[in-house]
């Protein structure tokens, strides 16, 4: 009684770990861009508005 040879098995198994792994990958960093990059980028640029706001007032004067 022979069995019948595993053929295969290795090669999908590294396909499908390389395919979840950047798939995983690609979601938590477009996550991180969204949701904490953006963000703390977009209440930096509003701080150096205002500063900027605020000194050109101050020269006017």
């Amino acid at each position: 009684m022979a069995i019948a040879p595993i053929t295969g098995t290795l090669r999908r198994k590294i396909i499908t770990d390389i395919t979840l792994g950047f798939g995983c990958g690609f979601v938590l960093a477009f996550a991180y861009w969204e949701f904490e990059h953006k963000p703390i980028v977009a209440k930096r640029e509003a701080y150096y508005k205002q500063l900027k706001a605020q000194k050109e007032a101050e020269d006017s004067v």
